[in-house]
Order: C-alpha cells, then sequence, then structure tokens
C-alpha cells in the first residue's frame, strides 16, 4: 500500500486552509517539512516561470529598440573563429519558419528578420510572474515603468507560483526529456506579423528552464503516522489545471508495490476529478 498527495502551497498554508498534511493517523509527517519548503521544488517553478517572464520583456524591449541585423547579431554571434553556430533549438525555430538551412551565415536578410524578430503583441502575453504567497495587491501591476525602459510599460500581474503552467508540466512529465519537450512548448504570446503562437523555445529558454527544474522532477518520500509510505510531488490547482498528484510519483508508485498492491492518489477538488481514485 503507497498513497501519492500534491505538496501543499505556502499561500494556503500560511491562508485560512493551515496545511495540507491531513490527520489523525492519516497524518503526512514531517508534518511541517511538508507544509513549508520541503524540497524547494515550488521555488524552483517559481523562478523558472519568472526567468521566462523576464526573457519574454526583455526580448520584447530589444526588438522594439533594435534592427534586425543587430538582433541577429546577438542571438547568433560570431565565436572566436568567426564562425557562427546555431543551438538545436534555432535550429527548430527555423524549421517552424520552414527555413531548412543550417549555416548562419547562409541566411538571406530577410530570412535573418524572420528568424530573430518574434514581434511579440503585448497584448497577447499571457505568461504572468508568480510568487507562493497570498499577495492580492500583486494581481493587477503595471510593469516596465522605469526611464531605461524607453516607454515600455504594461499591465499584468502576479499569480501563485503553484498556478504557474511549469507546474502543471511538472505534473505531467514522464522523464526529463520529456518535461524539456514540455517547457518548451509552452506558449507565452501571440505573434503580431501572422497571430502565430510564440513558445518558451521561441524566445531560446526552454533548455534554462528544465535546468532549473532538474531536481523538481522527482518525488520526495514521506510516510503517514501509520508508517505508510507517501510520495509527495507536484500541486497543480484543479481550477486551473488537473489537480493530481504527479505521472512520475503514481508510477513509481505502482511499481513499488507491485501486481497485487495498491496506490491512493489525491485527485484535486474539481466536479470532475474530485473523487479519491484507487489503481492497482
Amino acid at each position: 500500500m503507497l498513497t501519492t498527495v500534491r505538496q501543499p502551497s505556502q499561500g494556503p498554508t500560511f491562508g485560512i486552509k493551515g496545511g495540507a498534511a491531513g490527520g489523525g493517523y492519516s497524518q503526512v509527517i514531517p508534518m511541517e517539512e511538508m507544509n513549508l519548503h520541503l524540497t524547494g521544488d515550488i521555488h524552483a517553478i517559481t523562478a523558472a516561470n519568472n526567468l521566462c517572464a523576464a526573457a519574454l520583456d526583455a526580448r520584447a524591449f530589444h526588438e522594439a529598440t533594435q534592427s534586425d541585423a543587430a538582433l541577429y547579431n546577438r542571438l547568433v554571434p560570431p565565436g572566436k573563429d568567426g564562425a557562427r553556430v546555431f543551438a538545436p533549438v534555432m535550429l527548430k525555430r527555423l524549421a517552424k519558419l520552414g527555413i531548412e538551412k543550417s549555416d548562419p551565415d547562409s541566411l538571406t536578410d530577410e530570412e535573418k528578420g524572420l528568424f530573430a524578430r518574434l514581434d511579440i503583441d503585448p497584448d497577447t502575453i499571457v505568461w504572468r510572474r508568480v510568487l507562493d504567497v497570498n499577495d492580492r495587491f500583486l494581481r493587477a501591476i503595471t510593469v516596465g515603468q522605469g526611464p531605461a525602459e524607453k516607454g515600455r510599460a504594461r499591465a499584468t500581474g502576479f499569480d501563485i507560483a503553484v498556478a504557474s503552467e511549469i507546474m502543471a508540466v511538472l505534473a505531467l512529465a514522464t522523464s526529463l526529456p520529456d518535461m524539456r519537450a514540455r517547457l518548451g512548448a509552452m506558449i507565452v504570446a501571440l505573434s503580431k506579423r501572422d497571430g502565430s503562437p510564440i513558445t518558451a523555445d521561441d524566445l531560446g529558454v526552454g533548455g534554462a528552464l528544465a535546468a532549473l527544474m532538474r531536481d523538481a522532477i522527482m518525488p520526495t518520500l514521506l510516510q503517514t503516522l501509520e508508517a505508510t509510505p507517501v510520495l509527495v510531488h507536484a500541486g497543480p490547482f484543479a481550477n486551473i489545471a488537473h489537480g493530481n498528484s504527479s505521472v512520475l510519483a503514481d508510477a513509481i508508485g505502482l511499481a513499488a508495490v507491485g501486481a497485487d498492491g495498491y496506490v491512493v492518489t489525491e485527485a484535486g477538488f474539481g466536479a470532475d476529478i474530485g473523487l479519491e481514485k484507487v489503481g492497482k
């Protein structure tokens, strides 16, 4: 017998809910560690999410203030030997644009512009910053008001960290390469040029996000007061995501208990998935 549960957010823990370790003999221990930082997975999600947000705003700023040639030189700078090399994620973007070239110096000026300029539509940016605290005054804010931002101010806001799409990706990933692919495919905005989706890989940050999330992909082993093993992992909300513990935690649990064992997994609070599910 083994159970898998979501990791609690510090927002509800320090709000009216008061934690998520359960009660009686089914209580997960050590309770304090579970309800606080545990292994720091949520902090990793916060860092990755906000890195993506910073890269998105920085890219929009540089596109508004640089020529196509300058942008291209920043993205594909020459090495010490003078040669330019496309990173794998750049080749992926070229394929998305229908440009079948692998030599950076072979692109035409038009192709360089298409590659370097995402043309981010600020009105379509869906990627917000996150913080694992109940701070209602950050729900709607304005960023980019500094004089160095040259009039690039825009309205945005903060979500709670566990509402980040990165949390949902963590809970659905089946391996590190799978998580890397899912992170790179996240849509952050649309292009003004043709309305096409702009992804984290278009920004070139998918690999950086995966690096920050490298250790978070592993579930944490705790136990109940009756010494039942508990795998604690991920914590996507069920009102904006699927509300389940991770696929990996369930898979590890099923492998651990064997053909005659049972895994009881938490299944959110949505009406469609809010019942306790038992896998055998």
